[in-house]
């Protein structure tokens, strides 16, 4: 994995800051606006045009805005019923272990609230590996239902799960770096960036694990 590679590439387009800047603002609407959220599936569109584009080995990595809203948008959408649908599973697992960590008359104070912080910390890295490796599938086909293909899913972890769970490691550390640089306020501005690192790196991920698949041979 080339991590230099991913977090140097956006400095590499002469529009890169036009673009990125674009992008935080709509996460700054949806984030702080409200009834204005979805104006946030932009923005999921372009992470998931800048995870395909490096997934196909495409030369310019960042596209363009113009021309292209409609088509962010309807990714976005799709994206964004994609993180809904984990959110629901996995905040559904975590509720159940939650709720009987807290109704629990074995545990000790101090264990149910460790119970409870780790549970929610498992619940974030869940949500973070789930939800990438359904963007891949997505990415990869523009097949909204091969984001859910188990078998296929299972295919992407097995081949290489190591460099998959260094790379959630990673991007979850530079994501709560990048919040804390923005203050909170601007953090939508530079938290988007950091989700353009994110996609470069699942994008290279699912690129090595599909030339490194074997080549079943007809007899």
């Amino acid at each position: 994995m080339n991590y230099s590679e991913a977090l140097s590439f956006t400095f590499q387009d002469k529009d890169w800051l036009k673009k990125t800047a674009i992008g935080g603002f709509c996460l700054f609407i949806a984030v702080f606006s409200g009834i204005l959220f979805f104006i946030g599936f932009f923005a999921i569109g372009y992470y998931l045009a800048v995870l395909r584009n490096v997934i196909h080995g495409e030369e310019k990595i960042l596209p363009e805005w113009d021309n292209n809203w409609g088509k962010f948008f309807a990714d976005g959408l799709m994206g964004a019923i994609i993180m809904l649908i984990n959110f629901l599973v996995i905040g559904g697992l975590g509720a159940i272990v939650i709720v009987g960590l807290a109704t629990s008359s074995d545990l000790a104070d101090y264990e149910m609230v460790l119970g409870i912080v780790f549970t929610a910390i498992g619940m974030a890295i869940g949500l973070i590996v789930t939800t990438n490796l359904c963007f891949v599938q997505f990415a990869k086909t523009n097949d909204f239902a091969a984001a859910f293909r188990i078998s296929e899913i299972a295919d992407l972890l097995k081949n290489d799960l190591g460099n998959f769970l260094t790379i959630v490691i990673f991007v979850s550390i530079l994501n709560a770096i990048l919040f804390l640089a923005g203050l909170g306020i601007f953090s939508p501005f530079t938290n988007f960036w950091g989700y353009l690192i994110q996609a470069h790196l699942f994008g290279q991920y699912a690129r090595r694990v599909r030339t490194a698949a074997p080549v079943i041979q007809s007899a």
